[in-house]
């Protein structure tokens, strides 16, 4: 709670950076997204500011890109495949757009919990073999 509103702050400028990069083109966001990824979960975890955290989350971020853009790509596209094969079926059964948004809705609801787990899962351990833990606490 002490940290929320730098991360969400953060989180605000990343959302920001990472979309004019993807209209740019689609590797300027992606790039930008998985360097700045590891940021807030490394402020949560050491309970320091996001831009006390941005040096050591950054260094993670560049360590692990592939893997990082590789986890985001695969959930995204796992979504929207999930997304258009529900929309269509949706569609087969009613015109509502309602119904659809509602369907979109209960998706993420399912999805996010779970890669936001499997992240954080690799970001901690990721983080231990780089031996950046903070042994003050």
């Amino acid at each position: 709670m002490a940290n929320g509103f730098t991360v969400f702050v953060f989180a605000c400028i990343v959302s920001l950076l990472s979309t004019i990069g993807f209209m740019l083109l689609v590797l300027p966001g992606l790039i930008i997204l998985a360097l700045l990824f590891p940021i807030p979960y490394i402020t949560i975890f050491d309970d320091k500011s996001v831009w006390k955290s941005f040096k050591e989350g950054l260094r993670l971020g560049k360590k692990y890109y592939w893997k990082l853009a590789l986890l985001i790509g695969l959930a995204g596209g796992m979504e929207l495949i999930f997304g258009i094969v529900i929309t269509v079926q949706l569609f087969n059964v009613t015109d509502s757009f309602m119904a659809q948004v509602i369907t979109q809705i209960a998706l993420n609801i399912i999805i996010y919990p779970f890669i936001v787990i499997l992240i954080t899962c690799y970001i901690l351990k990721w983080r231990e073999s780089l031996h950046t833990f903070d042994l003050a606490k």
